[in-house]
């Protein structure tokens, strides 16, 4: 008799990118709130993508800050925090 073995199932990790520039105003905001969601959800991935001329632009990016959710733009300039805490929530079920 053969024994089925159950798949691990692999989670997905969630992926915040937050699009700043040197000389905005509201990037050091937005700085922030991407550190506060690193400690509130500690699974959640926060990347801060300086434009700098170095490295391309995502799609979608018109401006500074910018905050994609999963490679989506969820918000151009910074968001009120209850509503990107609530987006991260929907993406995946990451408990603060």
């Amino acid at each position: 008799m053969e024994e089925i073995c159950e798949t691990e199932r692999v989670e997905q990790q969630v992926r915040l990118q937050i699009v700043v520039a040197r000389y905005c105003a509201a990037c050091e905001e937005a700085r922030a709130i991407g550190l506060e969601m690193q400690v509130t959800f500690p699974k959640l991935a926060v990347d801060l993508v300086e434009i700098d001329g170095s490295h391309p632009v995502p799609d979608g990016v018109v401006a500074t800050p910018t905050y994609l959710l999963d490679g989506a733009v969820i918000s151009l300039g910074n968001p009120r925090r209850e509503m990107l805490v609530d987006e991260i929530r929907r993406r995946q079920d990451l408990e603060p």
